[in-house]
């Protein structure tokens, strides 16, 4: 979806991959980031930054899309969240799109695009059917973690490690590199992996590890 979304003038989007009822901004949110620079992502996922993000949990308790703009002008912000948006100016932020994501049985996400500029409404064309499209990914991630259950499965220690490395876009000859092991080695926990999380690729691995805690994207 990331390389969809930047072909058409994305330059950054992030995820919140949330438990039912809880906070988009909470602890137990497991946040995806592409496009933007490691030191960003570093400051954002540092719990007590993350929690005072004034966006994410306004959005979804309007129901529809704003700008990042329009969230801020309609709430009354906090000591915190004013400390998090002059950070957020400081590291160059402008302006961006707020999307709330419904799914099935409260499982709900938020999910913001960055396109570097400050968003009118001539930018409406483009935005709808980016919008569209992250709801239907949203949907597939919701039907994915039904279909793992509700069940915790139990990796060793080097299958969580394996799992980790997954979720960071290496390759097997990657982690075989930075575990010491042999390709043939990673290609056999891979396979464990997908057996105890009941996927049959990467990406639903990723997506049922995250969903169950089994690993943060840090």
């Amino acid at each position: 979806m990331s390389d969809q979304l930047m072909a058409e003038g994305v330059t950054a989007i992030s995820y919140h991959l949330t438990p039912p009822f809880y906070s988009q901004v909470s602890k137990r949110s497991s946040v995806f980031h592409a496009g933007y620079p490691q030191d960003i992502i570093s400051t954002y996922l540092d719990p007590d930054f993350m929690e005072s993000d004034p966006i994410p949990d306004h959005v979804m308790s309007i129901g529809h899309v704003m700008t990042w703009k329009q969230v801020i002008a309609d709430q009354k912000l906090t000591e915190k969240h004013q400390n998090f948006l002059k950070v957020s100016i400081e590291k160059g932020f402008i302006d961006g799109v707020a999307v709330p994501l419904f799914g099935p049985q409260s499982r709900n996400s938020y999910f913001s695009m960055n396109f570097g500029k400050a968003i009118s409404s001539e930018d409406e064309a483009v935005v709808r059917p980016l919008i569209g499209l992250a709801q239907s990914c949203h949907r597939r991630i919701c039907a994915i973690i039904n279909q793992a259950g509700e069940s915790l499965p139990v990796l060793s220690e080097r299958e969580g490690e394996v799992l980790y490395w997954i979720s960071r876009g290496k390759s097997n000859g990657d982690m075989a590199t930075i575990l010491a092991i042999s390709e043939a080695t990673i290609d056999t926990y891979i396979r464990r992996l997908f057996k105890k999380l009941n996927v049959h690729d990467r990406i639903s691995a990723v997506i049922v590890g995250l969903s169950s805690s089994l690993i943060k994207l840090r």
